[in-house]
């Protein structure tokens, strides 16, 4: 019966505004709305969108993760994703929250953060890659959520650029010690090499004077010779012994030369490996020349100061440089291998003057007891060249000790030095170490075939259009609605009240149900699709309802003009506050106790909720709040219509602008 009693007074108001239609003056009124008010109320929004929310982004929160596990760098671990969240999170220009990556994309669709940034797990690795023959491009995943503001993403790009400079800063870093390290290493390789050049430098010195005391050894024996030949002449007897010693004296020459030929096939098993083992690192330094002289082109002063050090190093081990070490154990083996042939070639101007002596010898057999006494003094000589000859033995195993050092040196600093396999994609990973992987939860556009230039709306736009739509289609209604007087029905004023308001609020919230239901059919069509759509039709009926009867409170209470006014002042703070545009943390100071007051973030979060079919704490208390305004509204509009019947009743001064007229839909 209740039910009927409504439909019918709903039906019976149609009629009156059906028999009754607008008159002339009502005409260019709606007019007059429809063609300023109108035009002027979405200018205010306009601009109002246009509020610059970047000097509150200290209080603008951000969920930062990361699952980086590191990599190895110089035999050291690195986890440069730990580095940058300490970096971001110790920033004062955003509220920075350190959160796993599942709470970081959880949260932010939950609406606890206005965007989110993680750092995958390979993020450390990717980057070491730098100088790896396929370098792999890191990236950084940043999430957004329109649901949280559509203004959000706009908000976060002065954010997500300061933060995008830092990173690079601290990764260009640590491109360029990676870099450094390789040409310390390669340095230091190289100073090993010199200290073994250097130990080699002091065998080949021992050998020298091992030389010189075989020289000597050797003039003493040509002394004994000359000896030899001068008492020829006098002992005619000894020419048999003469000869004896003769003969002695080429089997010396002999077993010297057999000793020279075991020096120089030793140096040569030295020194050929040696040489042939410099001849690859001669060609290295050949190679590098292009590459150390763009080096040295660079600005860097260190840069260029470490390519002339390595310069010089690499100057060490070229073949066309006398005063290299390779130079000087190509000396070493054909001094070696000249001495031998001194000592056993015939032909050989010393071994020539042996068999000469010998054969004088044979002649000056009167000369056996100086030849005897020569002989004495020949192998007191070769005595010293056996003395010389094992410090040139200990000269050499010095010089191959210093070359396995050499050795060593110079191929672990090629090992360390870094080596470029592909310069171009080097160079990219260089200018750009890393990529920002956008991601929108829920866009509120979307991109037209790739142009960035053309837009349209996109499904997370649907919340913002049901609540903003609504609530300005309920406020341009009742400013068009027609005013009628308040119920001349028999009655108490209280029961009058009651029902002059209730009529013509269920008149308003069809209007409103009808606008919400348009609005949400429109979402539906760019794209919105709510987890139930069931669920969701409810909430958005509440949403209409709630528009129709916070909107009329104001026009009963002040009136139509002033209460248009006041509805719309109200709806354009809420608009600052409620969080559909701007994102969390941005509502100006001045706006923010309307984010608690204001039906529009009720609306909001309720829509939201049962958008990703979260029916949490947030979600019951948006539709009891709902509930509860409506109710509040409906009571207030009630109490003030009371109020004016009992002011006309006992004939009281009307308030201005008040009257005892409101509007109702026409």
């Amino acid at each position: 019966m209740a039910g009927n009693s409504i439909t019918a007074r709903v039906i019976d108001g149609l009629r009156v505004l059906r028999a009754d239609p607008p008159s002339r003056p009502g005409l260019l009124r709606a007019l007059l709305v429809l063609g300023l008010v109108v035009p002027t109320l979405v200018s205010a929004v306009y601009m109002w969108a246009m509020w610059d929310p970047e000097v509150y982004l200290k209080h603008v929160p951000v969920a930062v993760a990361s699952d980086d596990v590191g990599g190895i760098d110089n035999g050291k671990p690195e986890n440069l994703g730990a580095q940058i969240l300490d970096g971001l999170a110790s920033g004062n220009d955003v509220e920075f929250h350190r959160v796993s990556s599942v709470e970081a994309v959880a949260g932010l669709r939950e609406s606890r953060y206005a965007f989110s940034v993680v750092i995958p797990r390979d993020f450390t690795r990717d980057i070491l890659t730098v100088t790896d023959p396929k370098p792999t491009p890191a990236r950084i995943n940043v999430w957004y959520n329109d649901f949280n503001g559509t203004l959000g993403s706009a908000v976060a790009d002065s954010v997500i650029a300061q933060a995008q400079r830092q990173i690079t800063a601290s990764i260009g870093r640590e491109f360029a010690t990676q870099v450094l390290i390789g040409i310390n290493s390669l340095g230091s390789g190289l100073g090993d090499a010199a200290h073994g050049a250097t130990q080699l430098a002091d065998g080949t010195a021992q050998l020298a004077d091992g030389s010189a005391q075989l020289a000597t050894g050797l003039d003493q024996a040509l002394t004994g010779s000359t000896q030899l030949a001068d008492g020829t002449g006098q002992l005619s007897n000894g020419a048999t012994q003469l000869a004896t010693g003769a003969t002695q004296l080429v089997g010396g020459t002999d077993q010297l030369g057999n000793g020279a030929a075991q020096i120089r096939d030793g140096v040569d098993q030295i020194a050929s490996p040696i040489l042939a083992a410099l001849t690859p690192f001669d060609q290295l330094a050949t190679q590098l020349d292009p590459l150390l002289d763009k080096l040295a082109a660079s600005s860097d002063p260190a840069m260029i100061s470490a390519v002339t050090q390595l310069r010089l190093l690499l100057n060490q081990v070229r073949q066309t440089n006398p005063d290299s070490i390779t130079s000087q154990i190509t000396q070493l083996r054909d001094g070696t291998r000249e001495l031998a042939r001194q000592l056993t070639d015939p032909n050989a101007d010393y071994r020539a003057g042996v068999l000469a002596l010998a054969q004088g010898a044979g002649q000056l057999r009167d000369g056996t007891q100086a030849l005897d006494q020569g002989t004495k003094q020949l192998t007191i000589g070769l005595g010293e060249l056996a003395t010389g000859g094992h410090q040139l033995e200990d000269g050499a195993e010095q010089l191959d000790n210093g070359m396995h050092q050499l050795d060593a040196g110079l191929t672990d600093g090629s090992a360390a030095a870094p080596h470029i396999a592909d310069p171009n994609a080097s160079a990219s990973m260089f200018s750009q170490p890393f990529s920002m992987n956008i991601s929108n939860q829920e866009p509120a556009e979307r991109v037209v075939n790739g142009d960035r230039s053309h837009k349209v709306l996109a499904g997370g736009a649907g919340p913002v259009i049901v609540v903003l739509g609504t609530f300005l289609t309920v406020i341009v209604a009742w400013m068009l609605l027609k005013p009628l007087r308040a119920s001349t029905q028999p009655g108490s004023l209280r029961r009058r009240a009651l029902r002059s308001v209730v009529d013509k609020t269920l008149i308003g919230a069809v209007w409103g149900i009808v606008a919400a239901g348009a609005t949400a059919a429109y979402g539906k069509s760019i794209g919105w699709e709510p987890h139930d759509w069931a669920t969701m039709i409810a909430v958005v009926v509440l949403v209409g309802i709630t528009a129709a009867v916070t909107t009329h409170m104001f026009i009963v209470v002040f009136g139509r003009v002033a209460g248009s006014i006041a509805a719309f002042s109200f709806y354009m703070f809420g608009l600052f506050a409620f969080g559909g545009v701007f994102p969390l943390g941005t509502t100006p100071s001045a706006f923010k106790p309307f984010a608690d007051i204001s039906p529009l973030t009720f609306a909001r979060r309720a829509i939201i909720r049962c958008d990703i079919g979260l029916y949490d704490q947030m979600f019951w208390i948006s539709v009891m709040m709902l509930t509860a305004m409506t109710a509040l509204t409906l009571t207030i509009a009630v109490s003030a219509q009371y109020l004016r019947l009992r002011a006309t009743t006992s004939s009281r001064p009307k308030p201005l602008g008040a009257a005892d007229e409101f509007t109702v839909p026409a």
